[in-house]
């Protein structure tokens, strides 16, 4: 219970935090697209395998490059749209009320 309200509060924290930080809603949404699409695709498909399975390490090692590849995506995505939010490519740099 302890550790559900923690990472709860953790994440009602930072999405406060980011909404207040930023005006573009299109720089929220590709933080978020950054981390969760690379996850969903290529990082928690192969560690449930490896969770799962009973195979050798050897015949996991497909899974491991797999995460691999996986956090370098992620990485290479938050780098771009951070550098794009610092670079304000297409959004506006104050907020209108």
């Amino acid at each position: 219970m302890n550790r559900h309200l923690i990472f709860t509060s953790a994440l009602v924290v930072s999405a406060m935090a980011m909404a207040l930080i930023t005006c573009d809603l299109g720089a929220v949404f590709e933080l978020i697209g950054a981390t969760s699409a690379a996850a969903l695709a290529y990082i928690f498909p192969p560690l449930c395998y490896i969770k799962l399975s009973n195979a050798s390490h050897r015949a996991k090692i497909p899974s491991y490059v797999c995460i691999v590849f996986g956090i370098t995506v992620m990485g290479v995505s938050l780098l771009q749209a951070v550098m794009k939010m610092i670079s304000n490519e297409g959004g506006a740099s104050t907020c209108s009320a």
